[in-house]
């Protein structure tokens, strides 16, 4: 899912996943006759150790004196809330996801996506019928601007 939405901090992590969509719509053509089917997995939150690695890597980037300290500080905060609060239980354990891979080796014709986890499917579909302005909004809400 982080290649069709962008929360604030992760521009290089969603810089990523945009790489991965592009390369695989891109793909999908050029392999079909080849009778290659390529088949995005979107997964939402998964519920592993992913917090801890995310986390750690975000260890450093506030000194106390930075213009970025507060920004960082509050990102930490709030990927640390989605991974041990009540959004939580939108997510699934990397099991969802070995599943879905597993699906779309099994069907005959798989579907281009699969979305993973019900937190993927509310947060893309709320991007997708979202103005850009008002997704902003929403990250002013919850994240503020480095200044």
């Amino acid at each position: 899912m982080g290649g069709k939405l962008v929360f604030p901090g992760g521009a290089v992590y969603h810089a990523t996943k945009y790489a991965v969509e592009a390369i695989s719509d891109a793909m999908r053509f050029e392999v079909a006759g080849f009778g290659i089917e390529v088949v995005i997995v979107e997964p939402g939150l998964i519920v592993t150790n992913f917090e801890n690695a995310a986390l750690a890597s975000m260890d450093g980037l506030s000194r106390g004196d930075g213009t970025y300290d507060h920004f960082n500080t509050s990102v930490a905060k709030a990927m640390s809330d989605v991974y041990s609060g009540p959004m939580s239980r939108l997510g699934g354990g990397p099991d969802a996801v070995a599943k879905v891979v597993a699906k779309s080796l099994r069907v005959r014709r798989p579907r281009i996506r699969y979305t993973v986890t019900p937190s993927a499917k509310l947060a893309l579909a709320g991007r997708r019928v979202m103005p850009d302005r008002l997704w902003d909004l929403a990250m002013r809400s919850t994240f503020p601007r480095p200044q």
